[in-house]
């Protein structure tokens, strides 16, 4: 037996798909803008890291442009002094444009040793300067804005050793 479903319910049961059916194409409709969206961040994200030096780059041409320069100059010219000045003068250029981006090189010489941002190239038996001292940098170091990009590579003071007449140490 059959029951006969009342008019009002069936009119209510069809409000009620013709709702779902819309809450159904609202929620596709949102997931096909959330994936576009997706989409179009990760393309941006793409392009911002593929252009990041963009700016720095074409700041670097005029330093290339004059290196060009100087080598030309060179060839054409034996005056070392002028050579040595344009050399000069676009390390400064070089340096200007890194330091704008935040690079910071630190000095080290006569300063006291620190692992932090220190790497010991080699060490070296001084007496004029305390043990654990800085006497000589072979390869600055650099700082970009707060952090370390690459430490000095440095020769650091130790004790000299005392030798007796005998050639044993005497420090004890």
């Amino acid at each position: 037996m059959k029951e006969r479903v009342p008019r009002s319910v069936r009119r209510r049961l069809k409000l009620l798909e013709e709702e779902v059916r819309e809450w159904k194409n609202k929620y596709l409709h949102s997931l096909a803008e959330y994936d576009n969206f997706r989409k179009r961040i990760r393309k941006e994200s793409e392009q911002a890291i593929k252009f990041a030096n963009e700016q720095l780059i074409f700041e670097l041409l005029a330093v290339l442009d004059n290196f060009e320069r100087a080598i030309d100059s060179g060839k054409n010219h034996s005056d070392f002094d002028s050579f040595y000045k344009g050399v000069e003068m676009i390390y400064r250029q070089l340096l200007d444009i890194l330091k704008k981006e935040g690079l910071r090189p630190f000095e080290s010489r006569g300063e006291p040793f620190d692992p932090s941002k220190h790497e010991v190239f080699s060490t070296v038996e001084k007496d004029d300067v305390p043990p654990y001292t800085v006497v000589e940098e072979i390869q600055k170091g650099y700082y970009l804005k707060d952090k370390l990009l690459r430490p000095a590579r440095v020769v650091v003071a130790k004790e000299k050793k005392e030798v007796s007449d005998e050639g044993t140490d005497n420090r004890d």
